[in-house]
C-alpha cells in the first residue's frame, strides 16, 4: 500500500541532454550559455505541456513524461525540429522508454521552499537515461518496451509524421541494467536511424553496423552524395575503357609523355588478363565445335 502522496503508474519517460553543453560554456562564456539555455528550457517546457506531458527536472536536458509512447514521441520529433528552426547552436540526445514507475508528488511547503514538486523512481529511468546517453543529434531512440507500446497503437497519431519509419538498430548492455536492452531509432532519413555507438555507460553486444534504407528515404545531402559517388564510379569505368590500350602500352605513354609509375599496374593487370582471354576464346570455340 502506497502512501496518499505515491501513485503507480506505467508512463513514457522522456529524457533529453544538450549535447557538449559544457564545451558551449567554455567557448561563448557563462553569459551567452545562459541566455541560450534559458531559451532552450522555456520552449522544452512549453513542448512538453503542449503534448500532454508532465516535467520532472531539469540540469543540461529535461526528465519528462507522458501518459502515452505516442505523446511522447510527437514531443520527440517537435523538439528536434524546434531546435533546427531557431537555429540552435547546439544539439541534443532524447531517449524514450516505458515502465510502471512510482509518481510522488511533493509536499507543498517543501515545494515553496525550492523542492520539485514531484518526481518519479524506478528502474525505468536508469534504462532512459543509458538509451538518451547514446543517442546521436538528430535521433530518437526507444527502448524495446517503449516500441511494443507505440505498436500497439490503434490509430495513427497526427503529431506524428506518417512516413516515421522504426527500426532495431541492436542489443545493448547498459550499466547498472542486468538484461541487455533492445533499441529502436525511429526517424524519417536513413541517418536518423543509424546504430548508436558504445557509451561510457553502454556496451554494444550486436545488431548490423549499418541500417540501409531505399533512395527515397535518405535525406538530400545523403541522395547528393549517393548520385556523385555512383556517376563518378561509372566516369572512371568508362574512361578506363577508353584509355585501356594506352594505359597498357609502355610505348604509347612515353611517345605521349604519362609513363607515371603508379600506370604501371595497368601492365600488370593486362598481362594478366590476356591469358585469361585466350583460354575463354579457346574453351568457347571448342565448346560451339564439340556441342559440350
Amino acid at each position: 500500500m502506497l502512501p496518499e502522496n505515491m501513485e503507480n503508474a506505467s508512463i513514457a519517460i522522456v529524457m533529453t541532454d544538450i549535447i557538449g553543453s559544457t564545451k558551449f560554456v567554455q567557448k561563448h562564456g557563462a553569459s551567452v550559455a545562459a541566455q541560450w539555455f534559458s531559451i532552450h528550457d522555456k520552449i522544452t517546457m512549453s513542448l512538453i505541456y503542449e503534448y500532454g506531458g508532465q516535467f520532472i527536472d531539469a540540469s543540461d536536458g529535461m526528465l519528462c513524461y507522458f501518459a502515452s509512447v505516442g505523446d511522447a514521441i510527437a514531443f520527440g520529433f517537435a523538439y528536434k525540429k524546434k531546435l533546427r528552426q531557431k537555429k540552435f547552436p547546439f544539439r541534443s540526445r532524447l531517449g524514450i522508454h516505458w515502465d510502471d514507475m512510482i509518481i510522488t508528488k511533493t509536499n507543498q511547503k517543501l515545494v515553496k521552499g525550492g523542492a520539485k514538486r514531484m518526481n518519479i523512481e524506478g528502474i525505468g529511468k536508469n534504462v532512459c537515461a543509458r538509451i538518451m546517453s547514446i543517442c546521436g543529434p538528430d535521433q530518437i531512440l526507444l527502448s524495446y518496451s517503449a516500441h511494443l507500446q507505440f505498436k500497439k497503437r490503434l490509430s495513427h497519431h497526427r503529431h506524428i509524421p506518417k512516413q516515421t519509419m522504426i527500426v532495431l538498430v541492436g542489443l545493448y548492455q547498459f550499466k547498472g541494467v542486468s538484461n541487455p536492452e533492445q533499441v529502436y531509432a525511429i526517424g524519417l532519413t536513413e541517418a536518423q536511424l543509424q546504430p548508436p555507438p558504445d557509451g561510457e555507460k553502454v556496451k554494444r553486444l550486436g545488431g548490423a553496423k549499418k541500417i540501409k534504407m531505399r533512395l527515397k528515404y535518405k535525406s538530400l545531402k545523403e541522395k547528393v552524395e549517393y548520385i556523385f559517388w555512383r556517376i563518378g564510379f561509372a566516369a572512371v569505368v568508362i574512361w578506363i575503357y577508353f584509355l585501356w590500350p594506352l594505359l597498357v602500352d609502355p610505348w604509347a605513354k612515353a611517345s605521349w609523355g604519362i609513363d607515371y609509375w603508379f600506370l604501371i599496374p595497368f601492365e600488370w593487370i593486362n598481362a594478366c588478363l590476356v591469358p585469361l582471354r585466350d583460354f575463354v576464346i579457346w574453351f568457347w570455340e571448342n565448346f560451339k565445335k564439340y556441342n559440350l
